[in-house]
């Protein structure tokens, strides 16, 4: 499918006021649908020595209203599973409306008809905005400010992971593999998020033995009164869309307030102001990363389609 035009977010695009871009008509097979798509390609100096390269077409970027390169919404740079998550829960429709399928005839069928009708298709806009916008903010100043606080003080970011190494940051929500505990570690939450918010939240599961978060630190902990609430909790946070790797902690949206939550022995926040200000550096950092690490595995999965 040839294509003069391409969607490419800025953070993708860089900072470069010139960018010397390849077009390839028909390079390669689109990730998502299957059908060949015009490939674009460049160097992006100031992010990456790498060369980018769109990996899904033109119509399917607009179903997702993504990246054709990074897979992040377009216009508010959060996980579009996470995007789709927060405009249900809203009563809005998701904006991903490409099914997907593993036969390559019905993919190509289904991109078909999305070609067709998508200039007809329209979204309640306004509310769909604000209510994104919101999530956007809260989820990137996540990162940013403490990675911006990191690279100020980069001999305080060292000695973050030896004070804190024992923190379950690397568990996951596998009951299985953590047969005796019920109670998880939950962090990634801004310093403003209301706990009363993730008691309501946990309680649709099973019972509360102890809520026990640092705000300050933005982490915490939660305990359920027997396994069997914990095991449905968990087997409730990777089957809600927005954890296709399960193999790290599980990314959950409380009333737009985006954290991660995984299995994990109680151990101590920190008792000093100094304390608690680098453990919540180390949750910034690893919020980054596993959110890098979603990105790769969402990228790893859509090539192997191929």
């Amino acid at each position: 499918m040839s294509s003069n035009t391409f969607i490419i977010c800025t953070r993708c695009l860089g900072d470069s006021k010139f960018i010397k871009m390849t077009k390839h008509e028909n390079g390669e097979e689109c990730k998502q649908c299957t059908r060949p798509f015009t490939v674009y390609k460049f160097r992006n100096a100031s992010a990456s020595t790498k060369p980018l390269s769109t990996v899904i077409c033109e119509t399917c970027a607009k179903a997702r209203s993504s990246c054709q390169i990074c897979l992040l919404d377009k216009e508010f740079g959060i996980p579009v599973e996470l995007r789709d998550a927060a405009l249900k829960m809203a009563g809005l429709e998701p904006i991903s409306i490409l099914r997907t399928s593993k036969n390559r005839e019905v993919k190509a069928i289904m991109a078909d008809k999305l070609e067709n009708s998508f200039k007809n298709q329209k979204q309640n806009d306004e509310k769909a905005k604000e209510l994104l916008s919101k999530l956007a903010e809260k989820y990137n100043d996540q990162n940013s400010t403490e990675e911006n606080t990191t690279n100020k003080d980069e001999s305080s970011s060292k000695s973050i992971s030896k004070s804190f190494k024992k923190l379950p940051f690397s568990n996951s929500l596998n009951s299985d593999k953590y047969p005796e505990l019920t109670t998880f570690f939950i962090f990634g939450f801004p310093t403003d998020f209301p706990q009363y918010l993730l008691s309501k939240y946990c309680s649709k599961f099973g019972q509360l033995k102890s809520i026990n978060i640092n705000h300050s630190c933005r982490c915490g902990y939660i305990t359920f009164e027997d396994r069997s609430s914990s095991e449905i909790f968990a087997s409730s946070v990777n089957e809600n869309g927005l954890n296709n790797n399960t193999k790290t902690a599980g990314l959950i949206n409380i009333d737009n307030y985006p954290m991660r939550v995984c299995y994990g022995k109680q151990k101590p926040l920190g008792k000093t102001n100094e304390d608690q200000k680098q453990l919540s550096l180390l949750v910034g950092r690893v919020m980054k990363q596993l959110a890098e690490k979603d990105l790769k595995f969402e990228r790893d999965k859509v090539a192997v389609k191929k």
